[in-house]
C-alpha cells in the first residue's frame, strides 16, 4: 500500500447523481490509499470502501461522531438519500482499508456484505438469478407462443407487455433508476444496476482495469539493494577483451559438446544426494578387498537326512527279503536297543566319496524362475463367442442292432447322405425327412464270393453336377449313379459316364478281334436280380474286362440296357475297376473327374496307388517306385497337382507334373488312420490309432505343429469343414471332439484351435465306437456314423 493518494475526475453522469443544489466547483472521485498498521484488519478488507467525507475534517480520527460519513454500498438506502445536498461533491472519495470505514461498516452490519463484494464481482456463476430452465435455446422460437419458457416448477412463464416509445419516454422523466435498468430478455425481467456495477461499467468504457481496487502500477521494491554506487573504484577505462567472448570458453563448450555426443558425459545426471554412511565397525577391510577378486563362493550341497530305513528299529515294511538284499546298496537291519547298533561298514568309504564329490565336481548357481502357471496356458476365447458348431443330437437314421456303419459321405447340396455298412450294403437317406431313398447291395452286383469282403470306403462327388458314388468293397471300386440328378445335373451324369461306355465298345472290338482265345475277354458273368426296398435289377447286364495293360487296375463295363432306370432315385451300378488288391480308400478330386485307390495291405507294392479317370475310363499308377510301407490313404491337393499319400508312419506329397515327391511329413505315431486336407492346401490333418490327432502346417516344419491326445481309445476318422473354420475328429471310445480352426493367410500368425465340444458320437458295440465322421457341406452340422449301426445328426 501507498500513503500517497490518487485523484482521478469522474463525470457525475455515469454515477447516476443529481447535481446539487448549491454552486460548489465540480465534483472530484479520488482514490485514496491508507497504510493499515493492522494486518489482520488489511486481510479483511480488500475490497475499496466508497464513502463521504469532508476535506477539512479528513483527518478526524472519530469517524462515528460525524453524521455526515455514510456508506455508499449500503443496499437498504436509495442512490437519492446517499448524495446529501448540503455536502459539495469534491468531499466523495474511495478509500482503501481505511479505519473510518471499517468502523462505520461494522456499525452497519455491512462489513460481512463488502469483504465478500470483490470476490462475487469475478464470479461467473449466473445460474443463481435463473428463472428460465429451456437451456441454451433461441428465444425467437417462442414468438409465436405467449410465453418464453418454463421456471423449476414447470410453469409457463407469460410474456410480458412491452413498452412502446411513449411508455420509454415516460418512465426516463419519472422513474429516477431509469438509466440504471437494463431488460433481461431471457428471464423477461427488469434488473436495476447498482453503483458498483455502474462504476465498473464506467471504467471498462473509459479503457481502465474494471475493478477499482486494481492496482496497475504498484511501488517497485528493490529486493536486492537499495544502495547505488554513484563513483567507480578507478577511472581506467576496461580493455577490449572485456566485452569479446572468451576463446578459452568456447573451445572448452566444443570439448564438452564433443563428449556429450560421444556420451562420454551426461548432461542429465541426477543430483546425488548426500546420505549418511554407515560403517561396520568389526569388519575387515582388506578382507573384503581380497575376496572382491575371488569367484563367488558356491555351497556344497547338504546331505539327505536318514530316513526310516536308516533307522535302527525300521519298520517291518522296510525290512528287506533275502533277494531284495542282494540289489540293495543299503540292508536296514533290526536292532532291539541303540547300544547293539555296530560301525557302520561303509562309513570311510562314502565320506571318502563324498569329498571327491565335493573337489572334483563343479557346482554353478541356477536361478529359479517364479512362474505362473496360468501366464504359460495360451488365452482362448470363449466357445460362445465362437459359434456357430454343432452341439446338439437333432436327428439318426436308421436303427440299433443293424450292421455295423462303416464310412458315410453327403452330397454336395447336403441333401443326401450315403452310408455303407460291413454286410457290403449301400443306403441312400434323404437329409430332412429321415426317409431311405435306394438301397443296394454291393456284393452281389460285384459278385464277391468272399463273405468277409464288406464295404471299406466310399465317396460322394464333389462336383454337384455329377451324381456319382464311388465305394470300395473287396478288389473293386465301383462306381455307382445315385439317381437324383435332374435337369442339366442329369445330363452332365450321363455325359462323364456315356464317355468311359464308348471308350468301353470301342475296347471290346479290339479285343475281340486281336485277343479271343484270353480268358478274361472270353469270360462273362451275369449279375443277379435283387429286389429290396423296390430296387429292380433283375436285367442281365455283362463285365467285360477291358484294360490289361494298366497295372493300377482294370476296368469292367457294364451295360444298361434300360436307361429309365437312371434317374428315379434308384442306385445303379455304372461301371466296375478291378484292383490289385483289397481296396481300402477312394477319394475324389475337387472337380470330379479324377478317383483315387489305395490298396491296403498287398504284397504288390507297385500299384498299390492307383488314380482313375471318369472321362476316359483310363487308370494310372503315378508311384512306380516299390514303397517300404504299405499304403494307408491318399488324397489329392484342392488346387494344386499334388497327391497326398500316407503309409503308417510317413505322409508323402508327390508333384504329379514334375513326377517327383516334394515333402515328407514325419509323424510320431504308429499307425495312421485318416488324413484329411484342408480347404486351402496348406494344412494336413492326421488321426493315428494311437490315439494321437496331428496338424501340420505345409508352410513350416515337417513336424507336427499341434499334436492332440484327448482321446482315450484309436482315432478312427478327422474331418475338416470346407466352409466353417470347424474341425473334428472321431474315436472307438465313442465321443467325437468338435474344435474350432481358424487358418489365416498371414504367415505371421499361427492357426487358432480352440476345443469346443464332446458329442456322444456312438454306442460302443465289440470295443468299436464311432467309425466315420463327415461335415455337412453348407451348413455347420456333424453326421457320424458307428458300430451300433445308427447315423446321427448333430446341429
Amino acid at each position: 500500500q501507498n500513503n500517497q493518494t490518487e485523484r482521478n475526475t469522474l463525470p457525475p453522469k455515469k454515477l447516476g447523481m443529481r447535481k446539487p443544489t448549491n454552486k460548489s466547483p465540480k465534483p472530484k472521485i479520488a482514490f485514496s490509499k491508507e497504510k493499515n498498521s493492522n494486518e489482520k484488519n488489511s486481510k479483511n478488507n480488500g475490497s475499496r470502501k466508497f464513502h463521504r467525507s469532508s476535506e477539512s475534517e479528513a483527518g478526524n480520527s472519530d469517524p462515528t461522531k460525524d453524521p455526515s460519513k455514510l456508506s455508499l454500498e449500503d443496499s437498504d438506502l436509495e442512490d437519492n438519500e446517499l448524495i446529501d445536498e448540503k455536502l459539495p461533491r469534491d468531499t466523495w472519495h474511495y478509500t482503501n482499508g481505511s479505519e473510518t470505514a471499517i468502523a462505520l461498516t461494522n456499525e452497519n452490519s455491512l462489513l460481512d456484505v463488502a469483504k465478500h463484494m470483490h470476490v462475487d464481482d469475478l464470479s461467473s456463476d449466473d445460474n443463481e438469478d435463473m428463472i428460465n430452465t429451456i437451456g441454451r435455446v433461441p428465444l425467437h422460437w417462442y414468438d409465436e407462443y405467449d410465453h418464453i419458457g418454463y421456471d423449476k416448477s414447470g410453469e409457463k412463464i407469460i410474456k410480458s407487455q412491452k413498452m412502446d416509445e411513449v411508455d420509454r419516454a415516460i418512465a426516463a422523466k419519472d422513474d429516477p433508476e431509469y438509466s440504471r435498468t437494463v431488460y433481461d430478455a431471457y428471464n423477461d425481467k427488469k434488473i436495476v444496476l447498482s453503483q458498483r456495477e455502474m462504476e465498473i461499467v464506467r471504467r471498462i468504457q473509459s479503457g481502465a482495469f474494471p475493478h477499482p481496487e486494481f492496482n496497475a502500477e504498484p511501488d517497485y521494491i528493490d529486493y536486492y539493494s537499495s544502495q547505488v554506487i554513484e563513483t567507480s573504484l578507478s577511472t581506467r577505462n576496461l580493455p577490449k577483451s572485456k566485452f569479446l567472448p572468451s576463446k578459452w570458453e568456447a573451445m572448452k563448450i566444443k570439448q564438452l559438446i564433443k563428449a556429450a555426443k560421444q556420451g562420454r558425459i551426461s548432461l542429465d545426471e541426477p543430483k546425488k544426494e548426500n546420505k549418511e554412511k554407515y560403517f561396520d565397525l568389526w569388519s575387515n577391510e582388506e578382507d573384503e578387498k581380497a575376496k572382491s577378486y575371488l569367484p563367488q563362493h558356491l555351497p556344497a550341497p547338504k546331505i539327505p537326512l536318514p530316513g526310516h530305513s536308516q533307522s535302527y528299529r525300521p519298520p517291518e515294511e522296510y525290512l528287506l527279503s533275502k533277494e531284495e538284499e542282494k540289489k540293495a546298496k543299503f540292508v536296514p537291519k533290526l536292532h532291539k536297543s541303540l547300544r547293539e547298533v555296530g560301525q557302520y561298514e561303509n562309513l570311510a568309504r562314502e565320506r571318502f566319496e563324498r569329498c571327491l564329490d565335493l573337489y572334483l565336481c563343479p557346482r554353478q548357481f541356477v536361478k529359479k524362475v517364479n512362474i505362473d502357471p496360468e501366464t504359460l496356458v495360451p488365452k482362448l476365447p470363449h466357445p460362445r463367442d465362437l459359434r456357430p458348431f454343432p452341439s446338439e443330437l437333432c436327428l439318426t437314421y436308421g436303427k440299433k442292432g443293424s450292421p455295423r456303419v462303416v464310412s458315410i459321405s453327403a452330397s454336395p447340396d447336403g441333401q443326401y447322405i450315403a452310408s455303407g455298412d460291413d454286410s457290403g450294403c449301400l443306403h441312400i437317406w434323404e437329409v430332412p425327412t429321415r426317409r431311405k431313398l435306394s438301397t443296394l447291395n454291393l456284393r452281389k452286383v460285384a459278385k464277391i464270393t468272399d463273405t468277409e469282403a464288406g464295404l471299406a470306403h466310399l465317396a460322394w462327388n464333389p462336383n454337384p453336377n455329377h451324381h456319382i458314388i464311388a465305394a470300395a468293397i473287396g478288389k473293386y471300386v465301383l462306381i455307382i449313379s445315385t439317381g437324383t440328378a435332374g435337369g442339366d445335373s442329369f445330363d452332365l451324369t450321363e455325359a462323364l459316364l456315356s464317355a468311359s461306355s464308348s471308350q468301353f465298345s470301342s475296347k471290346i472290338e479290339s479285343d475281340n478281334k486281336n485277343a479271343a482265345d484270353e480268358e478274361n475277354a472270353e469270360d462273362s458273368t451275369d449279375i443277379e436280380s435283387e429286389e429290396e426296398n423296390e430296387v429292380d435289377l433283375s436285367k442281365k447286364v455283362k463285365n467285360r474286362p477291358l484294360r490289361n495293360n494298366i497295372f493300377g487296375g482294370k476296368w469292367l463295363s457294364v451295360k444298361m440296357v434300360d436307361d429309365s432306370l437312371s434317374n428315379n432315385g434308384r442306385l445303379q451300378l455304372r461301371a466296375l475297376i478291378k484292383c490289385v488288391g483289397d481296396v481300402g480308400w477312394v477319394a475324389w478330386h475337387k472337380k470330379g473327374d479324377y478317383l483315387v485307390s489305395v490298396v491296403s495291405g498287398s504284397k504288390e507294392k507297385r500299384g498299390s496307388v492307383a488314380v482313375h479317370q471318369m472321362s476316359k475310363a483310363q487308370t494310372q499308377a503315378p508311384l512306380k517306385k516299390k514303397e517300404k510301407n504299405v499304403s494307408q490313404c491318399a488324397c489329392f491337393h484342392p488346387s494344386q497337382p499334388i497327391l497326398f499319400v500316407a503309409t503308417k508312419h510317413v505322409v508323402k506329397a508327390y508333384h504329379l507334373l514334375k513326377q517327383k515327391a516334394v515333402k515328407e511329413l514325419k509323424t510320431p505315431c504308429k499307425w495312421i488312420s485318416y488324413m484329411d486336407i484342408h480347404p486351402t492346401g496348406d494344412h494336413v490333418l492326421l488321426g493315428s490309432l494311437d490315439r494321437k490327432v496331428m496338424w501340420y502346417d505345409m508352410d513350416l516344419t515337417v513336424r507336427p505343429h499341434v499334436s492332440f491326445k484327448y482321446h482315450q481309445e484309436a482315432v478312427r476318422c478327422v474331418k475338416f469343414h470346407n466352409q466353417f473354420p470347424l474341425m473334428a475328429s472321431a474315436s472307438d471310445d465313442g465321443k467325437v471332439h468338435v474344435f474350432h480352426a481358424s487358418v489365416y493367410s498371414d504367415f505371421l500368425r499361427d492357426p487358432v484351435i480352440v476345443p469346443l465340444k464332446i458329442l456322444k458320437g456312438a454306442g460302443i458295440t465289440g470295443k468299436l465306437g464311432v467309425l466315420s465322421l463327415v461335415f455337412h457341406p453348407k451348413q455347420p452340422w456333424l453326421f457320424t456314423a458307428g458300430a451300433d449301426g445308427v447315423v446321427r445328426l448333430f446341429q
